[in-house]
């Protein structure tokens, strides 16, 4: 073994690091725009709106999706996917591929160039540009406008030597002429053109080619020698052709390989299938056929598979299906098949399924057959079944009966082997004992939708031990829950282990009482009589929780009536205090109102009017001369309080220059004449001063003499006849003194005013 020296192996591992890194980075810009899976083998670029497909590639690459972008140019990078598998160019702008496209593309396998914009086939290279493709399998050319396929002078249409299946669906190709457009393929197997204008098939020459769809299209006529150039053609579908007739002539179509024919949805009047020996599926429905002729099918030995529904079809012969021998399925439905002959069946030895449904059958023939095991009649406006209808039929197991005219089941219907039997929407109203006699293998029955009103008996069904099913929903039940019969058959019906339908499918439809309830639910206290009448140890229960509550919602209204009366109490409290604080404001607002009152009442002294002037002369006069009544008497002589007495003109002069009060002239009326010295004094009403009268005070005169001092007062002087003018002078800050009253007997003096 060679040893590397230590540097070397590092530069190695570092050169395999960086190419790797170089390797992934290259394929990373192309995962940063795409979608790339965990290996990095496929690569999803669709609906990016790409006009090119972005840098980066790796050899690993095996499918690559770059659909619907914009590119308009065949990408020049992909040649570089040598390992690609699959293609997808769908949805983009090409119109033309270069002939080295797919170069270096040795093992890819599909190409999807369907939705571009090619327009010719001479605009993809057909000769040159598949050829390096050695594995194409798949080519898809769907959606684009090639308007036909006539081959190009000298070229063929399109060459490859490995591609299995072209799809020119969508292509408005309406021609096919020319040398064959298949000669180019020599391993072809698969041809599409369905959803093209194409009238004729003509040309077609393929010794491998096995399957062709020419569905949709505008074929009316086909020649009768057009599928002998297709030996190996298996499978071919022409449905949808409208206007599709087959050749009653002579000339019939053949062809010995074909297995699988569909010309559903045409203008088929006849089968007209003698020309394919090996058939062995055949879909003529939704057809124009009227009549099937004796020996219809008597070159179809292989048929196994026919569906003639959705037909004309009138009648039936007893020898019209003679010779097919391995036939399993015919549908005949949606015919106007009025009888079927008996032996008609027989002559399918192997037939296990038709289907007789939306035909005019009026009753259940004799009908025979040792392989039948499915029969649908359903739809067919069948009144009656014969007795003995189903004796001929030796393996039926499933039959249908729905949607009929049957009014009643006769008695003793016999087939050992049948074991389903739908009697779904009919108009029957009752069975007995014998109806499900002979029917011992009955596992499935079923009656929805029907008019029984009498509840069934357990008894009728003793003799089918294998019943599984039955379904009885939408009858007129009648509930009669005091019957017996109802309970017992009610647990037939729905009690485990041989349950046999649901309790709710179950439904009383009279008494009117009842109407819309379950069986159970009507019942329930009837069937259960011991679950309505209370036992002792119920009541004892019953009573003691009765208690229980009672004694919870006592203590609860009581904790809740106490709460109440507390939070009342409180709120009682908290009232009374607010009309307390009230009444002591409204008390301290009184007591300061009586004070300000009495601060404010003048003294009642004060309001009696001074004397007039002949009062005045008429007064005693005193015995001492003094300047004012103060200073007469001695300290022995004491004043009597309390005693009004009246003062001379001057020393109520005095008295008010002195204490700056002028008394109240404004109600003094003097006497114009002069001889006339009377003076007329005004009633004056002494007002009674209260707390309650505070208001009043600011009338009262000593308030009104304060407030006459504070402007000049006039007087009249009664002797000179004129106004006397007198400025009085209020000493506000002045406190005010106790008033010494004084008596005097002199008699007024004109010195005095």
């Amino acid at each position: 073994m060679v040893r590397l020296p230590k540097t070397l192996c590092v530069l190695m591992l570092i050169g395999i690091a960086e190419g790797g890194a170089v390797f992934d980075t290259d394929l990373g810009d192309l995962c940063y725009s795409c979608t790339c899976s965990a290996d990095k083998t496929i690569i999803d670029c669709s609906h990016r709106g790409l006009t090119e497909l972005p840098d980066g590639f790796g050899t690993q690459v095996t499918r690559l999706n770059i659909s619907h972008n914009e590119i308009a140019t065949f990408p020049e990078s992909i040649k570089k996917f040598s390992n690609l598998l699959s293609l997808d160019l769908s949805g983009n702008r090409l119109n033309e591929l270069p002939r080295d496209a797919l170069q270096n593309l040795t093992v890819l396998e599909e190409l999807n160039l369907s939705r571009n914009f090619f327009e010719a086939w001479i605009s993809l290279n057909p000769n040159e540009v598949f050829r390096p493709a050695t594995n194409l399998k798949t080519l898809d050319l769907s959606h684009n406008k090639f308007s036909t396929m006539g081959n190009l002078a000298n070229q063929e249409l399109i060459i490859s030597s490995s591609l299995e299946t072209l799809i020119l669906e969508n292509c408005e190709i309406d021609s096919i002429h020319g040398r064959s457009p298949l000669s180019g393929l020599i391993n072809i197997k698969t041809l599409r053109l369905h959803s093209n204008p194409l009238m004729r098939i003509q040309s077609l020459i393929s010794s491998t080619l096995k399957s062709l769809d020419v569905s949709n299209c505008a074929l009316s006529t086909i020649n009768h020698n057009e599928l002998m150039y297709l030996p190996s053609l298996v499978y071919l579908k022409m449905s949808h052709n409208y206007r599709l007739e087959l050749s009653a002539t002579a000339y019939n179509l053949f062809s010995d390989s074909l297995k699988y024919l569909d010309i559903s949805y045409c203008n088929v009047l006849q089968p007209n299938l003698q020309g394919f020996p090996n058939l062995r599926r055949a879909i003529l429905n939704h057809n124009m056929i009227r009549f099937l002729r004796s020996n219809e099918f008597v070159n179809n030995t292989l048929l196994e598979y026919i569906d003639l529904s959705y037909n004309n079809i009138g009648s039936l012969k007893s020898d019209t299906f003679r010779g097919l021998h391995v036939i399993k399925y015919l549908d005949l439905s949606w015919n106007e098949i009025a009888t079927i002959p008996e032996d008609t069946l027989l002559e399918m030895p192997s037939l296990t399924q038709i289907k007789l449904s939306r035909n005019y059958l009026s009753s259940v023939g004799h009908l025979k057959s040792n392989s039948l095991t499915v029969l649908d009649m359903s739809s067919c406006e069948i009144s009656s079944i014969g007795k003995d209808s189903l004796e001929g039929l030796q393996s039926l197991i499933d039959l249908d009966l729905s949607r009929n005219l049957l009014t009643h089941i006769p008695d003793s219907i016999s087939s050992n082997t049948l074991k389903y039997l739908n009697l779904n929407y009919n108009r029957i109203t009752f069975i007995n004992n014998y109806t499900f006699f002979m029917l011992p293998r009955l596992a499935g029955l079923s009656v929805i939708g029907n008019r029984f009103t009498t509840i069934w008996r357990r008894s009728y069904f003793e003799s089918n031990p294998y019943l599984e099913r039955l379904d009885l929903t939408d009858n007129m039940w009648r509930c009669d829950c005091a019957d017996a019969n109802m309970y017992d058959f009610y647990e037939f019906v729905t009690l485990e282990p041989s349950k046999k339908e649901e309790s709710y499918n179950l439904v009383c439809n009279s008494p009117i009482a009842l109407i819309g309830q379950t069986w159970l639910e009507a019942c329930y206290f009837v069937w259960n009589p011991t679950e309505k009448v209370p036992n002792p140890d119920g009541i004892i229960w019953f009573i003691t929780v009765m208690i229980i509550g009672l004694a919870v919602c006592l203590l609860l209204v009581n904790c809740i009536k106490r709460s109440m009366q507390r939070r009342l109490a409180t709120i009682q409290a908290e009232r009374e205090r607010q009309v307390e604080e009230a009444r002591d404001r409204l008390r301290q607002l009184r007591m300061r109102a009586e004070q300000e009152a009495l601060c404010n009442t003048p003294d009642p002294r004060d309001l009696i009017a001074p004397p007039s002037y002949d009062e005045a002369l008429s007064m005693p006069k005193l015995n001492t001369s003094c300047h004012s009544l103060n200073e007469t008497g001695t300290g022995k002589t004491k004043r009597r309080r309390g005693r009004r007495k009246t003062k001379s003109s001057g020393d109520l002069l005095e008295e008010t220059e002195r204490n700056g009060d002028l008394p109240v002239l404004d109600d003094l009326e003097l006497s114009e004449n002069p001889n006339d010295r009377r003076r007329h004094r005004p009633r004056r009403e002494i007002s009674r001063y209260g707390s309650h009268e505070v208001a009043e005070l600011d009338q009262s005169p000593g308030a009104r003499r304060r407030r006459m001092s504070e402007y000049n007062t006039e007087y009249y002087d009664a002797q000179n006849g004129d106004v006397m003018t007198v400025e009085v002078q209020a000493e506000l800050e002045r406190p005010l003194r106790p008033r010494q009253r004084r008596h005097s007997n002199e008699e007024l003096r004109e010195s005095d005013l």
